[in-house]
């Protein structure tokens, strides 16, 4: 299920994150082990996250996705040889909110994807997906909401 399709213009956004690449059938794992990584990682320079984590879809080729999980923080900070600090980018993107559970999101991101087509809106940078509701607190995946940010021109 989704929400309605829109634009927002977005303020950059300082975070930490962990690029790999890894397969679709390995991907809740992958995600699972890196946010908790990153998350111990943040705790032990004194921030917090400064909001859900999420995920940056660099590119996607048969099964293989290469990704960034990330997690947003406070005030910038300093990254290692494993983690990159850097900013979620600033400007206009394509939103759409997803609720249910991750095996649905694939038709979200078609459905915005030709949204975004309709409207004349182009990619303008690697989308990614913010998890809102954390599954080990809900275990109802008909209400994890997963909010989808795509940067366009």
């Amino acid at each position: 299920m989704t929400s309605e399709f829109g634009t927002t213009q977005l303020e950059a956004q300082p975070m930490v994150g962990i690029r790999t690449k890894t397969t679709m059938d390995k991907i809740a794992e992958t995600m699972g082990m890196l946010f908790g990584e990153l998350h111990g990682y943040v705790q032990q320079s004194g921030q917090a996250p400064a909001g859900m984590p999420f995920a940056i879809y660099h590119e996607m080729h048969g099964g293989t996705v290469d990704l960034e999980c990330g997690m947003p923080v406070a005030a910038p900070m300093d990254g290692t040889d494993r983690i990159r600090a850097g900013e979620l980018p600033c400007g206009k993107a394509a939103t759409v909110t997803h609720t249910g559970h991750y095996e649905q999101l694939r038709h979200t991101w078609e459905a915005l994807t030709a949204w975004m087509k309709s409207e004349g809106l182009e990619p303008a940078g690697a989308p990614w997906e913010v998890y809102v509701t954390d599954p080990g607190r809900e275990p109802d995946p008909a209400k994890w909401r997963t909010d989808i940010f795509f940067p366009v021109r």
